[in-house]
């Protein structure tokens, strides 16, 4: 009993010494947890320090990464340093971009044609104050252009992406990106096969134009199949010059002609003998011309065997409802009341527009670049009288279209639909 209860009062005298040395073990693995977390802390907080704050901003565009709504292979002109400019189709801008700026912001882009903004690089967290710039059908992006292309080492066919986040315009060309190249980029000794052919276009009324002979090509294709064989002398003195003569070789005949080859922003036009070569082969609309660049020339194909596409002329007085070859999502300048206009692509009007036209209307229209047009809106019944305004590769509709934006409430993103029907433009916006 003695030694029962001694060794219970032993254990008593432990257990408040074991609980007092266990509290002061805990209170001494806190203190210098909170120490170690005081010494740790204050390097990692990201405002302290610009590269924390870079972190930062890096961080944020990270949980977006994935979502790059504009992307571009870059060209020729958009990685050359001695006119240093990216351009940037009209539509994703104004859809994915323009519609973050403020109304102030975007009147100023419209009467100044150009306003300024804030970019990074995400590649490398680099910020910069560029430019975008308004040139009717594109964007041009501006300012420190140059010194990305070089400092990025930016080269043809390279893709850039581009999106909007946080008041900031965001790109990036990753650097462990493969370069792509273009089939004909490299020049092989032999003669192209004649199956090789890069660019394609089908005709239009403006392309088979006796009066005013010239044939409009898409600039990137060229760009990237013709001038890409150029020498950089060759292609400054067209970017100077604007307009650079070429040897042009009717593959079908065996015919040469001298021609010129002009610069007009996003297209390039081939002129000189143009116009013969219309005449000469019967050209008309529908028929498709090939193009392509070798040994030093500009080779080109329309067979004679190929038949002209029919048009719908017989059917032009029975348009069903469904039968709508005009479509299009409405973007910020379209529904701008403050410069009200409806832009439509050129090719669209000129194949189911102006193909409905008498020749007399159409050469009124190329001479004074504008024409009066009686349009039906389809939704409502109610007739306007309006403008159709040539802008070179696209068409303005202008007149009542301010009236139009504010009666149908229309919104950037609804769908557009336009046709030709009996001597009326006529357009629709479902609700």
């Amino acid at each position: 009993m003695l030694s029962t209860s001694k060794g219970r009062e032993e254990l008593l005298n432990q257990q408040p010494r074991t609980t007092q040395t266990t509290g002061v073990l805990t209170t001494t693995m806190k203190r210098e947890k909170e120490e170690s977390e005081k010494k740790v802390f204050p390097d990692q907080i990201p405002s302290l320090t610009n590269a924390g704050m870079r972190r930062s901003r890096h961080n944020n565009a990270l949980q977006v990464q994935d979502d790059w709504p504009i992307r571009k292979a870059l060209t020729l002109s958009d990685v050359d340093i001695t006119h240093p400019f990216l351009t940037l189709p009209r539509q994703p801008v104004e859809t994915y971009i323009l519609v973050h700026l403020t109304q102030l912001e975007r009147d100023h882009l419209l009467n100044r044609e150009q306003v300024a903004i804030n970019a990074q690089d995400d590649d490398t967290g680099d910020l910069y104050v560029m430019k975008l710039k308004w040139r009717g059908s594109y964007y041009n992006l501006i300012g420190k252009w140059g010194r990305i292309v070089r400092s990025k080492g930016l080269d043809v066919g390279k893709e850039i992406k581009i999106r909007w986040f946080n008041g900031c315009l965001h790109f990036s060309v990753p650097q462990q990106q493969v370069l792509a190249i273009p089939p004909l980029q490299i020049i092989p000794a032999p003669v192209p096969h004649h199956d090789q052919w890069p660019i394609r276009k089908v005709l239009t009324l403006s392309d088979v134009d006796t009066n005013h002979p010239f044939l409009p090509l898409a600039r990137r294709s060229v760009e990237d199949h013709i001038l890409v064989h150029w020498t950089p002398q060759q292609r400054e003195h067209l970017r100077n010059e604007e307009q650079v003569n070429l040897n042009a070789r009717d593959v079908d005949t065996g015919d040469i002609y001298v021609m010129k080859l002009r610069w007009r922003g996003n297209y390039y036009n081939l002129i000189g003998k143009w116009g013969k070569i219309i005449r000469s082969k019967g050209l008309g609309v529908g028929k498709e011309i090939k193009i392509r660049w070798a040994n030093g020339c500009l080779h080109f194909s329309v067979p004679y065997e190929q038949t002209v596409v029919p048009t719908t002329i017989p059917v032009i007085h029975h348009h069903h409802q469904e039968e709508w070859p005009i479509k299009k999502a409405l973007t910020s300048s379209d529904v701008d009341t403050n410069h009200p206009f409806l832009t439509l692509p050129g090719k669209s009007i000129e194949d189911h527009i102006l193909l409905y036209w008498a020749s007399q209307a159409r050469e009124q229209l190329r001479n004074e670049l504008q024409i009066n047009v009686n349009a039906r809106d389809y939704d409502t019944g109610d007739l306007f009288l309006m403008k159709l305004k040539c802008r070179g590769s696209y068409y303005n509709l202008i007149g009542k279209w301010g009236q139009i934006i504010r009666g149908k409430g229309l919104q950037v993103g609804q769908e557009i639909r336009v046709r030709w029907d009996n001597g009326y433009l006529v357009f629709s916006v479902p609700q």
